[in-house]
């Protein structure tokens, strides 16, 4: 996730097809900015850049922090920066012992059922967005005359996905998942309660063909200046939880992605809106934030650079999943997380961020052995 200074513009060009997802001979990259940028500390509720010198860290956040918390925000960013240097290692061996010790639940859920997992105005509107001319902005306005699908404000839309069969599927699956013992990790620096769903081997069966038949289609039309066509991606499940030891909130931030898709799959609550502030390329308060809270099985769509938060829940819990997706045809121009022209190192499938060599240049190799 990005921190919350505001970034360079960045703009995608024309449309382009789609490649398959996880080509297993497609090689995996990401940035090498992944080692030094965009730390976040719980404690302070900050991000920060850190690349293992505490003098010129102390140099860049003396006047950011208070004296006595600079040495716990190093400790903690030290912390961290190793989990990146072994997460790739790491992540092989938890999938290793996944594949071999996880007995599944509900198998169906590993496959794509598009009548039963689909709401069914879901497949209505991606239908109708396919068969769709040119830019599709006509039959975009028959959609939302029909009530199918909710602009909230330009870039930012809602609309059904889930079925409600899907949804108790998935959370019983993830339920039984965590309680099996077996290891897993948070699904990023933010959030520290959920599940990252390629490790469980959802990718191939269900989420593969949900990404490139629907989300694809979807984004390619209500985002289209965001992506040149959806080519990867990484979905995983945030749980927040107004309980001592769960997630109350989010801090303001962006995401690690062309277009997200965040859908709620259960819970009951109070409290906990996400409010969107605008892109990040926008200049500071443009507009006013803007506040959604979603039912069970409805999405927000929405592009990646849209600052956002999570407000604090004030009872009970929510569960959603969410999809970072990635457009090569974008960010092989500029990271999205150090707006730079990215300089990438290898890693695994599962770490892949969807950049693509050539065009991106491969980083000099450097004392740390970044991934394995």
């Amino acid at each position: 996730m990005g921190a919350i200074n505001r970034c360079p513009s960045r703009i995608a060009s024309s449309e382009k097809a789609a490649m398959p997802m996880h080509d297993e001979s497609v090689n995996s990259w990401m940035c090498e900015c992944r080692l030094t940028h965009n730390f976040f500390v719980h404690s302070v509720g900050m991000h920060f850049v850190f690349n293992g010198d505490e003098h010129e860290f102390k140099k860049s956040y003396s006047a950011s922090l208070k004296p006595h918390q600079v040495d716990s925000v190093i400790e903690a960013l030290r912390e961290q920066r190793q989990e990146r240097l072994g997460a790739a290692t790491e992540t092989l061996r938890r999938v290793e012992r996944i594949a071999q010790e996880y007995v599944p639940l509900h198998r169906e859920v590993y496959s794509l059922d598009p009548q039963a997992f689909l709401d069914s105005n879901f497949r209505q509107i991606v239908d109708a967005l396919k068969a769709s001319r040119g830019s599709g902005a006509a039959c975009v306005r028959d959609l939302q005359g029909r009530g199918l699908l909710t602009e909230l404000r330009p870039g930012l839309w809602t609309f059904p996905v889930l079925s409600e069969t899907f949804c108790d599927l998935l959370e019983a699956e993830l339920s039984h998942f965590r309680s099996s013992g077996l290891p897993f990790t948070a699904p990023n620096t933010m959030n520290r309660h959920g599940v990252i769903l390629s490790e469980l081997g959802f990718y191939p069966g269900l989420l593969d063909p949900f990404v490139s038949q629907y989300v694809d289609v979807i984004a390619s039309r209500l985002v289209a200046s965001h992506t040149e066509g959806l080519d990867s991606y990484r979905a995983f499940t945030v749980l927040y939880d107004a309980e001592k030891d769960g997630d109350r909130e989010l801090a303001l931030h962006y995401d690690n992605a062309e277009v997200t898709l965040n859908v709620n799959i259960g819970g009951q609550w109070e409290g906990g809106q996400v409010a969107f502030h605008g892109l990040c390329t926008e200049p500071e308060n443009s507009r006013p934030p803007y506040e959604v809270t979603l039912r069970r099985g409805h999405g927000v769509l929405h592009a990646g650079l849209d600052m956002h938060k999570a407000l604090p829940i004030t009872s009970g819990s929510r569960h959603n999943l969410i999809f970072w997706c990635r457009s090569s045809g974008v960010r092989n121009d500029l990271c999205p997380m150090c707006f730079r022209q990215p300089k990438v190192v290898p890693t695994n499938k599962y770490h892949h961020e969807g950049f693509t060599v050539p065009p991106c240049s491969q980083a000099v190799p450097s004392d740390d052995e970044l991934y394995d």
